[in-house]
């Protein structure tokens, strides 16, 4: 998709996160500026690689490094442009790497005609980290939305992909989810959703935590007894 553009939402403790929202299905892509070749990291590269790339070249920014909260098309699929084009290493969590073998047929499956070409990714466990100036970038296994679910942490930022967003839960009856797992995977996130906790989601706008916890009434209603 043409004509995108990249928007400065905030920061996390260590250089401004931009946003692009871009594809024929939606979401966000982020990009954490730091002091790194390139400026950065990118997260969650999207449908529409090249579309994000020119929305980011055109405030100067080019990652380093490509790292993705699951394997889903609308959150991976934009990671071989980058690879291709910049050479950038790409990171997703190994209980994923089906989910995102598995693009095309979900493409097909749900009428969207654009096909992608997997990128070569690096296959990570639960804790592993990219160190960059201003501290770590750690993926968090967080389970449900799919089996290989990460939320990204860095600073007092943490990238959510599909496991929280502002408004909704991250259920879709697609192959993979499991209620259960999620439902635990956002007990566990629970006690750090703070004011001083930025969520930036896969889907949607971005939202300080306790506004996460007052808020979003649906997910409030999906893990029942969990209220403090």
């Amino acid at each position: 998709m043409a004509g995108e553009t990249a928007e400065r939402v905030g920061d996390w403790g260590g250089g401004a996160v931009w946003r692009v929202t871009s594809g024929s299905f939606p979401s966000n892509a982020w990009f954490c500026e730091a002091d790194v070749p390139g400026g950065g990291v990118l997260i969650d590269p999207g449908l529409d690689g090249a579309a994000i790339d020119a929305a980011l070249s055109a405030h100067g920014l080019r990652p380093h490094q490509v790292l993705c909260t699951h394997g889903h098309f609308d959150h991976t699929a934009g990671a071989s442009w980058f690879q291709t084009r910049y050479g950038c290493e790409v990171f997703l969590h190994r209980a994923d790497s089906r989910t995102m073998r598995s693009s095309n047929f979900l493409l097909m499956a749900l009428g969207i005609p654009e096909r992608v070409t997997a990128a070569d990714v690096t296959l990570v466990d639960d804790g592993f980290s990219v160190d960059l100036p201003g501290g770590p970038l750690r993926f968090r296994h967080t389970p449900g939305h799919t089996p290989g679910s990460c939320v990204l942490e860095l600073g007092h930022a943490w990238f959510t992909g599909d496991t929280l967003y502002r408004r909704g839960v991250g259920l879709n009856a697609l192959p993979g989810e499991d209620q259960d797992a999620l439902r635990a995977s956002v007990r566990g996130l629970w006690p750090q959703l703070t004011a001083g906790r930025q969520v930036y989601p896969g889907h949607g706008d971005p939202a300080d935590g306790e506004s996460v916890r007052t808020g979003n009434q649906a997910l409030a209603a999906f893990l029942g007894a969990v209220t403090s």
